[in-house]
């Protein structure tokens, strides 16, 4: 029972409808990789922008872009469906303290949402956050996250229909069905096609990616209603840094 718990608990977030920035993700990652089962719910978690910055490969320590990415974090709410059917709605974080001189954030996490870090620090590994935190899109690191729920099942093909996807990146707007990449091609190219490259090579993780048409009378182009993805696993000792790609 406690290991359907595990696995619920990863995939809720997993697959919860939000959109966030890349350095927004860099700083839950970071709380994945320090909180635990047995730590108090009042728990601060200590994030390190040095740290950050080392795994990242940057240079600078941007601590105006973390400032920007914590204050949006303090009214990101995200959106998922729980196994009995509940809908929650919940904020990822309660507060964010900059301790002056230390370059550390304290982050207090959301207490709805606790849970679902502590089964995803079981559940992740030290190189897979690294992995995680290295990679430039902030969708790229939401299809590795999605990628991950599949790597040690035995079934390694999936399949998500086209919406429900674009829905879980944060692509379609849920209130106002708003889609940013209506168009495949562009979808294809600015979101499946980047998240590869970045992905495969840099991660523990490659993958490849196909999609499925629907049916529509007469001749004209039939829609993608799918998209297939299939993974593989190879253990890495360190990610490899990803270039970013200059336009």
């Amino acid at each position: 029972m406690a290991k359907t718990v595990e696995i619920w608990q990863d995939n809720a977030l997993t697959v919860a409808r939000y959109e966030m920035s890349e350095a927004e993700k860099n700083i839950l990652y970071m709380v994945v990789a320090n909180v635990k089962k047995e730590d108090a719910p009042t728990k601060m978690y200590q994030v390190s922008v040095k740290e950050m910055a080392e795994i990242t490969g940057s240079k600078e320590l941007m601590f105006e872009t973390y400032k920007q990415a914590t204050r949006k974090l303090l009214t990101r709410v995200f959106e998922t469906t729980l196994p009995n059917g509940d809908l929650l709605q919940a904020t990822f974080i309660s507060s964010a303290l900059y301790k002056k001189g230390t370059g550390i954030i304290e982050i207090e996490l959301s207490q709805r949402v606790r849970p679902f870090y502590v089964d995803l620090n079981q559940r992740f590994t030290k190189i897979q956050l690294a992995a995680a935190i290295s990679l430039n899109s902030a969708y790229a690191k939401r299809v590795y996250e999605l990628l991950c729920m599949y790597k040690n099942m035995k079934d390694k093909t999936f399949r998500r229909n086209l919406v429900e996807l674009k829905t879980i990146l944060g692509i379609i707007d849920p209130k106002t069905g708003k889609d940013s990449y209506s168009s495949w091609t562009w979808f294809q190219r600015n979101i499946l096609d980047v998240a590869t490259r970045e992905i495969n090579g840099h991660t523990d993780i490659t993958f490849t990616y196909k999609p499925i048409l629907g049916d529509r009378p007469g001749r004209g182009r039939k829609p993608v209603e799918q998209v297939e993805f299939e993974v593989f696993y190879s253990i890495k000792s360190q990610p490899e840094p990803v270039t970013p790609l200059l336009e």
